[in-house]
């Protein structure tokens, strides 16, 4: 009987390893549907994308930090940045508590752009998550958040190494 349970455990462990794969590789695939849709570099998506929740998180994101989360150089980051001011997705925008420090903001243009483009999605999913429990979705939370853990310090050792 243990037996039996280990192997549904392990095939259940093999589908879940599946579907975030897949998971990740349709979100890949509907990112780079927006960035062609908006005629924008995938690494500029993906600064919006850490501007914009650093926004929400109420950590607004400087240069440096962006640089970081990019892994780019100061100059590439420029760049990006540059590049996205450009086409009204950011702004930069002096800290109140010290003028030399910018920040990174997502302007509201480029919010409702992307609100325009996701919003359908956001109402697929809503009717996804609508069908759980909240015990339910606090599991798959927990996992999720697990899930992205290990392959965060996977990178961070991969890149370390």
């Amino acid at each position: 009987m243990a037996e039996q349970q280990d192997g549904a455990r392990a095939r259940l462990q093999r589908v879940l390893v599946d579907d975030v794969r897949t998971l990740a590789y349709r979100t890949q695939h509907l990112a780079h549907a927006f960035a062609e849709q908006q005629a924008m570099h995938p690494t500029d998506l993906e600064a919006m994308v850490h501007v914009m929740q650093a926004e929400t998180d109420g950590e607004p994101l400087t240069a440096g930090g962006l640089a970081g989360a990019l892994g780019l150089s100061s100059a590439a980051t420029t760049s990006v940045v540059d590049r996205l001011e450009r086409a009204g997705h950011v702004q930069r925008e002096r800290a109140e508590g010290d003028r030399r420090r910018v920040h990174l903001r997502i302007t509201p243009a480029a919010m409702g752009v992307a609100g325009a483009f996701f919003g359908p999605l956001g109402q697929r999913t809503d009717a996804v998550m609508a069908a759980f429990s909240e015990d339910e979705l606090s599991a798959v939370h927990r996992f999720l958040v697990g899930f992205s853990g290990a392959m965060e310090s996977a990178e961070r050792a991969h890149r370390e190494g």
